[in-house]
């Protein structure tokens, strides 16, 4: 259980993650994630506004192509992405 608690720490409670058919690391969403996170900035919450898992997508930090996640928020305009293969959150500049 100490594993799973990890990585629910490290995606914010967003994503389990999880091996897909082919044996490759990927992320679902978590049954019961939380409503906001901190921003790696300033530290308030951000209200989580949409969360899509098994995105594949390539990381803008290990530049891996996995099946990740991505998080919008309420009234901020920055994505992130959380990536199965480095196992960490990238927050993405939004436009």
């Amino acid at each position: 259980m100490a594993l799973l608690s990890s990585a629910l720490d490290r995606y914010f409670g967003l994503f389990v993650p999880q091996l897909n058919d082919d044996g490759a690391p990927s992320l679902v969403r978590h049954t019961d994630p939380p409503a906001a996170i901190p921003c790696p900035t300033t530290g308030r919450a951000l209200k989580v506004s949409t969360v899509e898992s098994r995105a594949r997508a390539i990381c803008p930090a290990c530049e891996t192509t996995a099946e990740g996640g991505f998080v919008s928020f309420v009234g901020d305009l920055r994505l992130a992405y959380a990536c199965p293969s480095c196992e960490q959150v990238v927050w993405l500049e939004g436009a």
